[in-house]
């Protein structure tokens, strides 16, 4: 499908007053990507400014300004009250409104992309936004990621609804929408563009038609965030520790090992407590608008019951403070330890409930909190090998996350942006990598398929590639030979004929065998009930003339384009230098079942 004329006119006129209008294709597009990552940029602000704002009057009437609470409120009772009212309000504007914007919206935004042609209805927009800061202003273990991946991509598809364009072009602009908010959300704009096009499949493979597009885009909006909210960086270190990230020692090697292994087995754990929690509140018998209230009321009480184990450090919002003491060393390995299994509990009933909010930035404290653990334990081990247990939080961050959910390229990109170090690069490729390795069978996201082969979004374009590298001489059977029919013969012998073959079309042939015509049941079908004719009506009379034909050199592509112009089940296969010589016959099936065997030995070659 292309843009009609008048599509054309709209996107000129937008190109034109983006001084875009002469750069070819290419320029179009990314003049469309240039206003996607505009608006982005802007969504991302609002929705920010949106989560500060209600998270700066909820919780502080109990006193609470981080993520723990160094001492037990008098008004502890609202820690409960909070996260849970937070829930009923999202409930009751999700399951009346768009029940769709609740959960980790990147589970949505993979969905759209996959199953619903890239479509995301205009409300989501604004209902993620409100329901999201409700979840994280009230105090629960969500990050903006997500919602701000969904956000981001209902902008780039409504742009497209606007344009018209076609489902293909909405699909690329929803993911650029989607790099756009997550780009400058969290300071990361290669990151950002990268995650969008990586995080559609399980297995390491990208959606390469977008990638250029969301670059641009998330380079747009990253700009934009920064110059309307002065951020630069989404996690601050000082100076005296990033000086001291380096990574040179092989023997650290063995460690970061050890943080991979036990990054596929916390992930496990991580997915299947989010995925068990889900599943028992799906089952739970209570009004679906009810269930993200009893989740904050269990965030709220699991907050309650860590206080007096890990103070300041607790389980409230998306963790970034948690990533930041993780980093600077300042948590004992026990508390870590309570920590991880903690945020694991609280992400779930924030989210898992029917909450909404997004799994990036609590997966990444997970993966500081269990990197410092490592880092710390094995310092205290090896201390010949002056380890950094701040570069094992760092690498934590970034190698948890990638497993989990199988973005290894981008999450590698996001921490080094969101962090202004790549010191670590080799040490995160090295647990990513790894990670990824070990945990092929489980995913965050239910959404994801394993590759491009396998997503609805491009079954067309694998059945036009894969028969576009098939000949019609590859399905040729040479044990059986076409039945042709004698032009002369009388319409009885021809019945004799079809009785005992199982084609449905039967090629008519002169004294020489040379192809005259063809005949097919639906021709004999017409005929079969006139009383008496069967010795007096010859094939000649009723076969067709005009007979479209393939040739064995001819792509497998070719041959069902001739099936599908004539609307016929089977053509027959003619000799290249005498088209009036029958080889064989070929159907609609014997294409189908060529296609389906290779797209198997594809498959299998790939995994």
């Amino acid at each position: 499908m292309s843009p009609t004329p008048e599509n054309r006119s709209r996107i000129s006129r937008l190109l034109h007053a983006l001084g875009l209008h002469e750069l070819g294709y290419v320029g179009k597009w990314v003049g469309v990507s240039v206003v996607i990552g505009f608006a982005g940029g802007l969504a991302a602000v609002g929705f920010d400014w949106l989560t500060h704002t209600i998270k700066g009057h909820a919780l502080s009437r109990a006193g609470v300004v981080g993520e723990g609470l160094p001492s037990m409120p008098e008004s502890w009772w609202w820690i409960l009250i909070i996260p849970a009212a937070g829930g009923l309000l999202v409930g009751l504007l999700l399951h009346g409104f768009a029940p769709e914007a609740s959960g980790h919206g990147t589970e949505a935004l993979v969905r759209a992309f996959h199953e619903l042609d890239g479509k995301v209805r205009r409300r989501v927009v604004a209902l993620k936004a409100i329901a999201s800061a409700l979840t994280i202003g009230s105090g629960g273990s969500a990050g903006q990621e997500g919602p701000v991946a969904q956000i981001g991509g209902g902008v780039g598809s409504m742009l497209s609804d606007a344009l018209k364009l076609p489902e293909r072009d909405r699909r690329i602009f929803l993911l650029s929408g989607a790099a756009a908010g997550v780009g400058a959300l969290f300071t990361a704009p290669l990151g950002g563009a990268l995650f969008a096009p990586e995080v559609l499949y399980r297995k390491p493979e990208f959606e390469g038609e977008a990638i250029i597009p969301c670059i641009v885009s998330s380079i747009v909006a990253y700009t934009t965030f920064v110059a309307c909210t002065g951020k630069s960086r989404a996690i601050s270190i000082d100076s005296e520790t990033l000086s001291g990230l380096s990574f040179g020692d092989p023997r650290e090697l063995l460690v970061y090992a050890v943080l991979a292994l036990l990054c596929t087995a916390v992930g496990w754990l991580y997915i299947r407590c989010f995925q068990k929690t889900h599943a028992t509140f799906e089952r739970l018998k209570v009004p679906a608008a009810v269930k993200p209230m009893i989740g904050g009321l269990m965030l709220g009480g699991l907050a309650l019951g860590i206080a007096s184990l890990t103070g300041e450090n607790g389980v409230l919002y998306g963790g970034y403070e948690l990533m930041r003491a993780s980093i600077a060393g300042s948590l004992s390995l026990q508390v870590l330890a309570i920590l991880i299994v903690a945020k694991i509990l609280a992400t779930s009933f924030s989210i898992a409930s029917g909450g909404s909010g997004g799994v990036f930035a609590p997966s990444l404290a997970i993966g500081a909190l269990l990197g410092g653990m490592v880092g710390q334990g094995a310092d205290q081990l090896f201390p010949g090998l002056d380890l950094n247990p701040a570069a094992f939080a760092l690498v934590g961050m970034g190698g948890f996350f990638a497993g989990v959910a199988k973005t290894p390229i981008a999450s590698i990109i996001m921490v080094c942006e969101m962090t202004g170090s790549y010191e670590l690069l080799a040490p995160l490729m090295f647990v990513s990598v790894i990670h990824l390795l070990l945990s092929q069978k489980w995913s965050l996201y239910r959404a994801q398929v394993q590759g491009a082969v396998d997503s609805p979004a491009h079954a067309g374009d694998f059945v036009v590639d894969v028969l576009e590298r098939m000949h019609v001489e590859e399905v040729i059977d040479p044990d059986r030979e076409p039945v042709l029919v004698s032009a002369n013969s009388t319409m009885r012998r021809a019945l004799d004929i079809v009785s005992t073959s199982p084609g449905t079309y039967f090629p008519v042939v002169d004294e020489d065998e040379n192809m005259i015509g063809i005949f097919s049941l639906s021709d004999i079908r017409r005929i079969f009930r006139e009383v008496g004719v069967q010795d007096l009506v010859i094939v000649r009379d009723f076969m067709v003339d005009k007979v479209a034909t393939v040739q064995p050199q001819d792509t497998l592509n070719d041959a069902l384009s001739v099936l599908n112009e004539y609307s016929i089940h089977e053509v027959p296969i003619v000799d290249r230098n005498d088209p009036r010589k029958v080889i064989s016959m070929l159907s609609r099936n014997n294409v189908g079942a060529a296609y389906h065997k290779r797209l198997r030995e594809l498959k299998l070659g790939k995994e």
